[in-house]
């Protein structure tokens, strides 16, 4: 693949928001009077988060202003409010399903129902979206071992391998992304078993990328899970996991399926643009539908607006 020269991501500011009495009082809340009541308290930590963060809302600032342009001032204040509100309520049903107090249900299973049996490996196309945390382990694999390639989380409050894992699940473990290849190649060998493998597609661990068209501008996403896919003869799968109607409900919402075509020796990232694109447009729909579950705090686009 080509080595575009795009931005390094930033530090997840996960890793530096740690607070112990906040999460514990969170967790009593949740286990005593339900995801509702932690989620109403949510929405005051966020507000103080909003109005002191600067570091947090200026990495939030990008998707806003892409999000809602020609919105500012107090208006703009507003959405990074209610986007950090959500965040703060993914965490609690991400908690809430690993305390059983919720239930997670496909919203179109149409879509991955004559790919959830069929034989051999898949690819799972994952976004910071939603309970993200959670949704490796909601999405039901159809009994294949499952695995996710990601950079381990230091704050143990977001660590995606204690959130849920259950029900129709498989259990999953953490390729590192300091492996081999940045876990590539442990990744292939679980899919040459005919296993799921779980990747980001909206954040670029590395140079590997390729520019689409996202919210009115030119953006930048990794092509690593499709040149995964093709090499491993695996469908892709984007998904995403939302809030339903209540608090005691995730649904999945599954994006469009693609197959990669098998790379060529010297081929480019560039191969896979098209099918970059598709999930770009799959996430763009999805964020116009729930704009503030999209947690895109990186500058993904060219303009660097």
């Amino acid at each position: 693949m080509s080595r575009d020269p795009v931005q390094k991501p930033a530090a997840n500011l996960s890793d530096t928001r740690k607070n112990r009495l906040g999460s514990a009082i969170l967790r009593g809340i949740l286990s005593v009077f339900g995801p509702a009541a932690a989620c109403f308290l949510v929405k005051f930590i966020a507000l103080v988060y909003a109005l002191t963060d600067k570091q947090a809302e200026q990495r939030a600032l990008p998707y806003l202003k892409h999000r809602f342009p020609g919105d500012s001032g107090f208006r703009m204040k507003r959405h990074v409010w209610r986007l950090f509100t959500a965040q703060g309520e993914a965490l609690i049903m991400a908690l809430a399903l690993a305390n059983g107090q919720a239930k997670v249900r496909e919203r179109n299973p149409e879509v991955f129902a004559p790919i959830r049996n069929a034989p051999g490996g898949l690819v799972f196309l994952c976004s910071h979206f939603g309970a993200w945390q959670a949704a490796m382990h909601c999405v039901n694999a159809g009994g294949r071992e499952v695995a996710f390639v990601a950079k381990p989380d230091r704050n143990a409050d977001v660590d995606k391998s204690r959130a849920f894992s259950g029900g129709e699940a498989a259990p999953m473990h953490i390729i590192d992304t300091a492996g081999a290849f940045g876990g590539l190649l442990e990744a292939f060998e679980v899919l040459d078993a005919g296993g799921a493998v779980g990747l980001m597609g909206d954040r670029c661990l590395e140079a590997d990328s390729v520019p689409v068209q996202f919210f009115g501008g030119t953006a930048r996403f990794p092509v690593a899970a499709f040149f995964l896919a093709a090499k491993a003869h695996a469908p892709v799968v984007p998904f995403f996991l939302t809030r339903g109607t209540t608090y005691r409900e995730l649904q999945i919402e599954f994006g469009t399926v693609v197959r990669p075509q098998r790379p060529v020796r010297g081929a480019s990232g560039a191969k896979y643009q098209e099918d970059v694109q598709a999930y770009a447009a799959d996430l763009e729909r999805m964020a116009t539908e729930h704009p503030y579950d999209c947690f895109l705090f990186e500058n993904v686009w060219e303009d660097r607006a």
